[in-house]
């Protein structure tokens, strides 16, 4: 016998089919996962293959750009017409892009078809908003977080596979790989997520608004990409930046006025959501960057001064400790917030980020001390996510759920590019290098890199200090 949800979603399927959904959803977030960690496998390699940096760049800034767009409109569309059927057609869009990623032999062809596996970046939004939708409501912390765990699984899937393929084989494979990932998500959420129930709308989808920060972040990127080429003395960098603000300025106001906005920023009035997006984006502006600092950290060779100088197949083989805490930080996060108030697990995840930096700072040049306060840093920005995403769904309402948790994954998505572009900017600080060799960031460098993530921990803590506590 089927079940309406108390919290208010009718799902076609019955709660004792709950598992199999969850494991449907387990695997297309794994495979939307993979699409961003197998690409920063391979980017050491691609640049060596390509040579042009600015370029080979935008394999990451355009799919975290497009990413953060689909979260945003997705979320919407999921809400509307049906959260199954959105996240079928987004995985079949990621399998595509893969595809064309994989057979093309032009840069600008693969950048493309990254792109277009940006659409991936709705998986996570769309999971969650299926959780609520056909689990009991008593297991839906839980299942929060069993997706988020095989979020940060993923990563550690990521780094090996395609440290394997890199190493082995031409770096394009990894698209290969995407591609049969994303479509085997595709086949089992088919067959085991029950058919999601549509909801009338009386306005059309806000598409401006979903896509109308895209360009404005593009801008802020582009900024700090000329403020490390030409310095802080040029115009040109302040005039992109002032542009981008304006045009985020203009957005925040369109959307504010908006009868049906795609990102419904006026939920941020609600003070335990607005510190929990805070708490969100200092965290992946900050500790999420740990994806690309410690891929280079590891590879970088003895002679600089820091580093280590291993192999991506080992780096991933390092990496996987990490891995491992951001699963354990994840699930015990979920199942923790299902016991106690969200806030309380969120200043614990916060203080455990923070702490692991500042050592980190101190002393980063031992491998196996680097890796344990790697592990302590990734279990709490995971459980920290996790809360986050407690707090906003047990705060919105029940039918804009989805729409509340896209809004959070595309600031924590616009967080991660932003982040990445002031990482690049920080390495750059001081660079070394032997005769006409390669550069390489200098220990002064890397001391500017941890002192920020500290700071950006720092700013996490006092957000999450700042979420007023639950009412009973």
């Amino acid at each position: 016998m089927q079940k309406p949800n108390p919290k208010g979603d009718v799902s076609t399927g019955a709660y004792a089919s709950w598992r199999w959904v969850l494991f449907a959803l387990v695997i297309a977030e794994l495979a939307a996962g993979l699409e961003t960690t197998l690409m920063f496998a391979a980017l050491p390699t691609a640049l060596k293959a390509v040579g042009r940096p600015t370029e080979v760049g935008w394999l990451i800034t355009g799919y975290l750009l497009v990413a953060a767009s689909a979260a945003a409109i997705c979320g919407r569309l999921g809400d509307i017409f049906g959260r199954r059927r959105i996240l079928l057609i987004t995985l079949g869009l990621a399998t595509a892009g893969s595809i064309l990623s994989a057979m093309s032999s032009d840069l600008h062809w693969i950048i493309a078809g990254r792109a277009v596996q940006g659409l991936a970046g709705a998986v996570l939004p769309l999971c969650y908003g299926l959780l609520r939708e056909a689990l009991p409501p008593a297991k839906v912390p839980l299942g929060i977080g069993i997706v988020s765990a095989a979020n940060s699984f993923s990563a550690a899937g990521g780094f090996i596979i395609g440290g394997i393929i890199v190493d082995g084989m031409h770096w394009q494979n990894i698209f290969v790989c995407s591609a049969l990932l994303a479509s085997a998500g595709f086949v089992i959420s088919f067959a085991c997520i029950p058919k999601s129930p549509r909801r009338p709308v009386g306005d059309r989808v806000d598409i401006i608004g979903g896509v109308l920060f895209a360009p404005a972040i593009a801008m802020m990127l582009w900024a700090i990409a000329s403020l490390q080429n030409r310095g802080a003395g040029s115009m040109v960098p302040w005039v992109w930046l002032g542009a981008s603000l304006l045009l985020l300025a203009f957005w925040f106001v369109y959307e504010r006025g908006h009868p049906r906005p795609t990102i419904d920023v006026r939920m941020l009035s609600n003070p335990r959501i607005l510190a929990a997006n805070i708490a969100a984006v200092c965290a992946s502006l900050g500790a999420l960057q740990i994806l690309q600092i410690f891929p280079i950290l590891l590879q970088q060779p003895v002679w600089t001064g820091v580093g280590f100088g291993l192999t991506a197949t080992l780096t991933g083989l390092l990496k996987l400790p990490s891995n491992v805490a951001s699963v354990i930080g994840a699930s015990w996060g979920g199942a923790l917030c299902a016991r106690w108030d969200s806030r309380s697990i969120m200043i614990g995840a916060a203080l455990s980020s923070l702490g692991a930096w500042a050592l980190l700072w101190l002393n980063h040049q031992n491998l196996w001390l680097t890796v344990l306060l790697v592990c302590f840093s990734s279990a709490g920005f995971t459980a920290l996510f996790v809360s986050v995403i407690n707090i906003v769904m047990a705060t919105a309402p029940d039918d804009r759920t989805s729409e509340a948790a896209a809004m959070t994954a595309t600031f924590r998505t616009v967080a991660q590019s932003i982040g990445s572009q002031i990482i690049i900017a920080l390495f750059s600080v001081q660079l070394v290098r032997q005769a006409a060799g390669p550069a390489f960031p200098s220990p002064a460098a890397y001391d500017a890199v941890m002192a920020y993530m500290i700071l950006a921990s720092v700013g996490a803590l006092l957000a999450a200090l700042c979420v007023p506590r639950q009412k009973p």
